[in-house]
């Protein structure tokens, strides 16, 4: 299996931590061969550089394979930057409106999420909890609006020069069904949701129908989630065997473009 999305580090907030190489070890006793993961730390600055340079640095010796994905703020870094994410390693990029603040329809922000997909990195939009979990640190925060997201999913599509490798992560299940009425194009999802166990499994039957079996991910959302949970909900739904295998494994493969 591989995780298409975890992340180490520390929520500030939440008194919870933990290092990379402890995450990749839980991960790995779970039976994934893989995971795709990023700094939890980097996503609490607004220029999350050097965060990034010192989770890139790490090196960390477990039998799950580390992936790693740098925290981008796109209303504040550059193209310049993602340049030099890639050298770094990084695979893609994972952004969070409701934690940095920002529209997603803004020029610069389009501009450097476009920048970021023809460079061939993946982009993850991450709410990464809901917001009514939130510290009140975080209450006023930007909200992103389905009408906003589906708007901005189009302009990268029609902006971009080949697939649109773009993750929902963490989205609700009524908000993705919602979305599917707005915007019937390609566009990638897993359903780590928003809610602490993650989906029901009968949401997964649901995804599919909606997204199709080749664009669901299994993410498991741990460290701030249980990773078992991710995986039993999948085993657990009636999903076709072949489809179980495409989103536990090949999917995030091609999407990643990690060898499996």
């Amino acid at each position: 299996m591989i995780d298409a999305l975890c992340m180490s580090g520390a929520y500030p907030f939440r008194h919870l931590s933990m290092s990379t190489s402890t995450v990749a070890s839980k991960l790995a006793s779970e039976g994934f061969r893989h995971c795709v993961m990023f700094n939890l730390t980097a996503l609490f600055h607004r220029d999350p550089w050097w965060a990034n340079v010192e989770f890139a640095e790490e090196d960390p010796n477990v039998s799950c394979s580390i992936h790693k994905l740098a925290v981008f703020n796109p209303d504040y870094e550059d193209k310049l930057r993602i340049r030099e994410y890639s050298r770094m390693g990084y695979i893609g990029f994972v952004t969070s409106p409701i934690y940095h603040g920002y529209r997603l329809m803004k020029r610069n922000v389009i501009s450097n999420l476009t920048e970021a997909l023809n460079h061939g990195a993946v982009v993850i939009l991450n709410l990464l909890e809901d917001l009514r979990q939130m510290h009140r640190a975080y209450a006023f925060r930007y909200r992103i609006m389905l009408g906003e997201l589906s708007d901005t999913l189009r302009d990268l599509a029609n902006k971009g020069n080949g697939e649109v490798k773009v993750l929902l992560s963490h989205f609700s299940y009524n908000d993705l069904v919602s979305l599917r009425s707005l915007y019937n194009g390609d566009v990638y999802v897993d359903f780590a949701s928003s809610q602490v166990l993650g989906a029901p499994y009968n949401h997964i039957e649901e995804l599919v129908k909606l997204y199709g079996a080749s664009r669901l991910v299994l993410s498991t959302g741990f460290m701030m989630k249980y990773p078992k949970s991710s995986i039993l909900k999948l085993q657990l739904s009636k999903v076709q065997d072949k489809d179980k295998e495409a989103i536990s494994l090949i999917n995030a493969s091609r999407l990643y473009g990690v060898k499996s």
